[in-house]
């Protein structure tokens, strides 16, 4: 089983920043993308990188959040037809929310991602206000598809999977009938500077943390802080769990030497995790960076 992972698309269209919907919090949000002036090539990134999924031999693409922006509904509508472009289903392709799909509180209250996404994380007959975490068991695999977003204050961008959702995520892995278990969350488990963990951190990734080292869970996925990134977490299985971002799918710095970037983990018969690392060049087609 391969299983391809991108996350923060952050695919914007053109005219969808209208001076009308810049109000509260979005504010800040429209002069961060002001600055930053990285999605303007985001769609062409992302058709790269499905492209080069598909000839990557490659059985399931989930997709960890931030789809958008600033959860505009022209962005929605946005997103879904560049995703739609690729013929896929939920069988094929699965997406969870970001903090920047839940932005502001009419987006989250409203289920706006749901809306859109929502047949890809549950199927056709999806009800948009359906309880995290879905699951999907794929072959020798169990996916465990969770929501951590919330609606911090402005300047804020943490999240928060709640009790009642980690207790769902525990009883799935633990009744995955011998499937390897990957669980795909979009913010991260590892620590950052002082400034960011107090803005964009997971407010109770301790907690899980310490039920992970209790559980058989194989994989974390994740996005959310745009970097790459690897760590092992003790647990019940003698090889721990890996806990993996492939980094920003879409972002392109030649400034900063930082391109966009996905994986495709495969579970091999024996048990063991490969991880295989594409990135995009400055034009925005990808290459194999790192085999196993």
């Amino acid at each position: 089983m391969r299983l391809a992972h991108l996350s923060d698309l952050h695919m914007l269209p053109k005219g969808a920043l209208k001076p009308s919907l810049l109000f509260n919090r979005r504010i800040f949000g429209a002069t961060n993308l002001y600055i930053r002036d990285w999605t303007k090539k985001a769609v062409h990134v992302v058709k790269s990188a499905m492209t080069a999924i598909s000839h990557a031999n490659v059985d399931h693409i989930i997709i960890t959040g931030d789809l958008t922006n600033l959860a505009i509904e022209a962005e929605f509508e946005f997103a879904s037809s560049v995703i739609e472009s690729f013929g896929l289903d939920h069988t094929k392709l699965s997406i969870i929310p970001g903090n920047h799909d839940y932005y502001v509180p009419a987006a989250a209250k409203n289920r706006r991602f749901e809306h859109y996404f929502g047949k890809y994380t549950w199927g056709p007959d999806f009800d948009p206000f359906a309880q995290y975490p879905a699951v999907k068991d794929i072959d020798n695999i169990r996916l465990i598809l969770a929501c951590t977003p919330t609606i911090p204050p402005p300047m804020f961008s943490y999240g928060e999977l709640g009790t009642p959702q980690m207790d769902r995520i525990f009883q799935l892995a633990d009744n995955a009938h011998g499937r390897h278990v990957v669980l795909a969350i979009h913010h991260h488990l590892h620590n950052q500077n002082f400034l960011r963990d107090k803005t964009g951190l997971l407010k109770d990734r301790q907690q899980l943390k310490a039920r992970l080292a209790q559980s058989s869970i194989r994989l974390v996925i994740h996005g959310h802080d745009h970097h790459e990134h690897e760590m092992v977490l003790q647990s019940k299985l003698p090889s721990g769990t890996h806990v993996l971002s492939c980094g920003s799918t879409t972002y392109q710095s030649a400034s900063k030497r930082r391109f966009g970037r996905f994986n495709i983990y495969e579970f091999k018969e024996n048990g063991a995790l490969e991880v295989e690392r594409w990135q995009s060049n400055q034009s925005g087609e990808f290459y194999l960076l790192k085999s196993p």
